[in-house]
């Protein structure tokens, strides 16, 4: 009897656990959408989304999407600040000095967060008239258009990178960059960084 009860209290923690997780995802999935429009710098819809660079750029009208494709050139900074706000892009160090960041020097860029490696360089962006210039201007130093392992498809750590054909590749994990430099053009196409040169 006893052993009966304790196997229908674990059942009901279990599915107390399922019910809490599932909860949590739908809350993080319920987030509300953010993103600045990159032409008004009003809030932007989702359900206005245009194509740049194999990643989406968002806007607050359907009119902005016409002054982008105008000169894209012209709101490039913009775009790459948005991806940022919209978790498109991976920081991989600090945009300024292209050194490991400290998690405790970041600015605000729009509703993103931007990590640095030092107070100087922090200062240096908040200081700065044109932020998204300073932080974007030199794009590969900070940021990777990646957001996951081309091997495994999970999460990047940034500390886990090869180089291939001149740009560089971020991994999940020690064993997955062996992996994917014995195999380069099966992981290729998966990684916005190469298809972007192509285009």
């Amino acid at each position: 009897m006893i052993r009966r009860l304790l196997s229908v209290v674990t059942l009901l923690a279990v599915a107390s656990g399922v019910f809490v997780a599932s909860a949590v995802a739908d809350k993080e999935t319920d987030k509300p959408f953010e993103a600045t429009c990159v032409v008004s710098g009003a809030p932007a819809k989702k359900e206005n989304a245009e194509k740049y660079m194999g990643k989406e750029v968002y806007f607050c009208c359907q009119n902005c999407p016409k002054a982008f494709k105008a000169d894209p050139k012209k709101f490039d900074l913009k775009a790459k600040a948005q991806w940022l706000e919209t978790k498109q892009i991976t920081q991989v160090a600090c945009p300024l000095s292209g050194g490991p960041v400290n998690a405790k020097e970041t600015s605000q860029l729009g509703k993103a967060t931007v990590a640095f490696c030092c107070e100087k360089c922090k200062g240096a962006v908040d200081k700065a008239d044109d932020k998204a210039k300073l932080v974007f201007g030199n794009f590969d130093k900070g940021f990777t258009l990646q957001t996951s392992c081309p091997v495994s498809g999970k999460s990047l750590d940034v500390s886990k990178v090869v180089e291939h054909d001149g740009k560089k590749v971020y991994f999940c994990c020690g064993g997955c960059p062996d992996a994917f430099t014995k195999e380069p053009a099966k992981y290729t196409a998966k990684l916005p960084q190469f298809a972007k040169a192509e285009k």
